[in-house]
């Protein structure tokens, strides 16, 4: 269970935070959501939480950790696509009431950064948002292009997670590193200035650390 625990966490933050249900008006991220990344102590950190703003952190982190393992579990008979849609349903409605914990627990300033933070964990499919392709101004060319690069991201994702079951360190470098690398594709199809925008939004570059859980 440690193990289960510790790749799902992993996978909530690094990469399936950007899920097709949290790009769908900011709802349903996949895996745990914005509670499994206000919950990592390094974004804690950066958002200086007081003492009792951590506490209450850890309890939606905590509230996350078991939604996310119910949605797993539930959806262990189904494979690709299907899975991956039945997840989006099942997680929009935990992860919009959980958005809404974290709002009510951060201050204005804290959450401005923590939004700048899920952008960029999120990587390539924050782009996805249509609240991000709607300021940024994306032609139909590029949520084409965009739609793509996604696809082919979510085959890459599941193969990385297949051939290293178990190895919570080996899964996180290679997300990471995909995450990057999609990223730097979309970033390149967009034009200076919403390049410009897109930057703008990010803020001061985040670097997200990881802890193995207590026990492990």
């Amino acid at each position: 269970m440690r193990t289960l625990r510790s790749t799902l966490t992993a996978l909530g933050i690094a990469a399936i935070l950007a899920s097709p249900a949290w790009a769908q008006g900011r709802g349903g991220g996949m895996f745990g959501g914005p509670g499994a990344l206000l919950g990592n102590k390094s974004v804690q950190e950066e958002l200086k939480l007081d003492d009792k703003q951590v506490e209450k952190a850890k309890e939606l982190a905590e509230q996350s950790r078991t939604k996310m393992r119910e949605v797993f579990e539930s959806t262990q008979g189904l494979e690709g696509q299907e899975r991956r849609e039945k997840m989006t349903e099942l997680m929009k409605p935990i992860t919009e009431e959980m958005n809404k914990s974290v709002a009510a627990l951060l201050k204005p300033e804290q959450n401005k950064r923590f939004q700048q933070i899920t952008l960029q964990v999120r990587g390539v499919q924050a782009f996805a948002t249509p609240e991000i392709q709607s300021e940024l101004k994306f032609t139909d060319a590029q949520k084409e292009k965009l739609k793509t690069i996604n696809e082919e991201a979510a085959t890459k994702r599941q193969e990385i997670v297949q051939e290293n079951q178990g190895d919570r360190a080996a899964i996180m470098e290679k997300m990471t590193a995909l995450n990057k690398e999609l990223t730097e594709k979309v970033t390149a199809e967009l034009n200076d200035d919403q390049k410009k925008a897109w930057k703008e939004k990010l803020g001061a570059p985040f670097q997200i650390k990881f802890e193995p859980p207590p026990g492990n």
